[in-house]
């Protein structure tokens, strides 16, 4: 059977459709999941770095604000010490107001024994935090009172006291010598729920014997506290009438036992009140630490300056920083 030539060059003129598309090839596959990878991993490390970078500048705005608040609580107590009401005028007298007596008294590595009377206050043995006792006359203005009534003075922890000390004026005015609310406050850095915190004890009457009092965390994440003390040549127990550069001329700074092993200068029948009676500053430096780990710290750990002013290590990740400032005793200096 023959074709129809109609149909013969018909089935001739058809050709074979070809697709212009084609896949990928392996090699050209694993190229393209490799950048995609570096890319990837390159976003993904922007992003943890500038997480991490957050995160240390929370932390560290934080750590700012804790030993800027620390300094600032411990400033205000310090700057009390010594205060008293002059009930009588500077003309010639003794004593002169109801509060007489040693205003500041530290302890290099901290008190043996922080709830016992004013004038039993001993060091510790071995290294470690400083401590300090601030003694002046409380008042309802110069402290937070108690709501009443009658509102009554409180100590650092916000316990009233009672006005039962006896007014250390001399000589004896001709009426019956008052008595006044007495301020004597033990502050030093102790372990709280794992935490190195700011404590205080407050004792809330210093004439009894033992006195009674109540210790407080204050401020957490206080690592160390060290003190120098700015002292004159001569003891001032209270604020003089005038200029004396013996007695209000800061000649050195010294540690609370460099202030202990003194001589004495005899102005003062009581050897402590005769060293201790020199001090008219305070330089207090805090060790603060941040509140949490900063995320992945490096293997070598974090570097940091001491209160000596060494540097240090440290391996558990917490920020630290150290945070320092000079307080005058105003109620003993007299500038000319």
């Amino acid at each position: 059977m023959r074709v129809p030539s109609t149909i013969k060059s018909f089935r001739l003129g058809v050709q074979p459709v070809r697709s212009s598309s084609r896949g990928f090839t392996l090699l050209e596959l694993l190229i393209a999941l490799t950048i995609g990878l570096v890319i990837l991993s390159a976003g993904m490390a922007v992003y943890l770095s500038a997480g991490r970078a957050s995160q240390v500048s929370q932390y560290e705005t934080q750590l700012n604000e804790d030993g800027i608040l620390a300094l600032n609580l411990i400033q205000a107590q310090i700057k009390q010490a010594g205060y008293s009401e002059q009930i009588i005028p500077n003309s010639g007298a003794t004593v002169t107001g109801n509060f007489y007596g040693i205003a500041i008294r530290g302890c290099d590595g901290g008190f043996s024994d922080d709830a016992v009377a004013f004038a039993s206050l001993a060091c510790a043995t071995g290294a470690g935090s400083d401590s300090i006792a601030v003694r002046y006359q409380a008042t309802v203005y110069n402290t937070y009172p108690t709501i009443g009534p009658p509102p009554a003075p409180t100590n650092c922890i916000g316990n009233g006291i009672s006005t039962t000390t006896p007014s250390q004026v001399s000589p004896v005015p001709s009426t019956a010598p008052e008595k006044y609310a007495l301020a004597d406050n033990r502050y030093s850095v102790k372990s709280s729920g794992g935490q190195p915190t700011l404590v205080c004890r407050g004792i809330q009457n210093s004439a009894v014997s033992p006195p009674t009092g109540d210790i407080q965390p204050l401020l957490a994440n206080v690592e160390e506290m060290q003190l120098r003390y700015g002292v004159a040549s001569r003891p001032s127990l209270e604020l003089a009438s005038s200029y004396d550069p013996m007695r209000h001329q800061i000649i050195n700074y010294l540690t609370a036992s460099e202030i202990d092993a003194l001589p004495t200068t005899g102005t003062q029948p009581n050897i402590t009140d005769d060293r201790w009676g020199r001090v008219l500053s305070v330089r207090v430096c805090l060790l603060m630490r941040s509140d949490l780990p900063v995320p992945d710290t490096p293997p070598g750990g974090l570097t940091y300056k001491t209160c000596d002013n060494v540097d240090a290590t440290s391996t558990d990740g917490h920020l630290r920083r150290t945070y320092t400032t000079t307080i005058l005793l105003r109620n003993r200096l007299i500038i000319p």
